[in-house]
């Protein structure tokens, strides 16, 4: 996944959410190793007190969540809101970790935000291998096992609020990053801009696969921008899912 100066805030759509390939279920030791009132630890505790609670695109508790939204809300409701950009967007904050050299791909931390598909679904590790997040509609806020989804772990953002770890550089995780890939999932119009207002240049078909190299968030809707066939275009957030 290429990443531009302009990129902004997005959020993941509900047909985009990860989904469990295979479930961990919930261990004594991930809920009940934390006991000091550390930030990390009111992060945790926050957002495993929402498990349960249904999947609901855009939403950002406190009776529902969307990935990113769960994120956002431990993280203000543990007053620490300032330690993660990016908005209420996977990617967006996978965008802010690269600037401020935040990003690794090992050595998650209690608190940190895990970053899956390039962006497409970010969760909070709590410990003992295991996170915590908001799924997709079917599923709703669930504790699994870091590598129990159906998209691979891109890497780890370190908010600082347990041991800091050496990141990546920027350049470095632009690299690993490059070529991320989303496929339309319907009938799909590409745009001339991040906007339902812009010019249709072209409709693909369902399955059609698009390289992502920026995205952008225009009048509450989530873009990515594509290239397609050597050309670049918009295309809404919620009509594509990471491969």
């Amino acid at each position: 996944m290429g990443f531009t100066a302009g990129l902004r805030a997005l959020g993941i759509a509900a047909v985009a959410a990860a989904s469990i390939a295979t479930v961990a279920a919930p261990s004594a030791a991930a809920s009940t190793s934390i006991s000091a009132p550390t930030a990390a630890a009111r992060v945790v505790q926050i957002a495993e007190q929402q498990r349960g609670k249904r999947y609901a695109f855009g939403a950002a508790g406190p009776s529902a969540f969307d990935c990113s939204g769960l994120v956002v809300y431990a993280y203000r409701r543990a007053g620490v809101a300032g330690r993660l950009g990016g908005g209420h967007s996977g990617r967006g904050m996978l965008a802010w970790a690269i600037a401020h050299h935040r990003f690794s791909r090992s050595n998650p931390q209690l608190g940190d935000v895990v970053v899956y598909g390039g962006g497409s679904h970010v969760g909070i590790y709590i410990g003992q291998g295991e996170i915590v997040s908001a799924l997709n509609p079917r599923q709703g806020v669930r504790t699994t096992g870091l590598h129990a989804l159906s998209n691979s772990v891109t890497g780890y953002i370190h908010t600082g609020l347990g041991r800091r770890v050496l990141p990546l550089t920027p350049v470095a995780a632009k690299m690993q990053l490059a070529g991320h890939t989303v496929k339309t999932l319907f009938f799909t119009n590409l745009r001339v801009g991040a906007s339902t207002a812009s010019r249709v240049l072209a409709v693909v078909r369902p399955g059609t696969h698009l390289r992502v190299i920026g995205s952008a968030v225009t009048t509450g809707k989530r873009w990515d921008h594509v290239v397609y066939l050597r050309r670049t275009y918009w295309v809404r957030a919620d009509l594509v899912r990471a491969v």
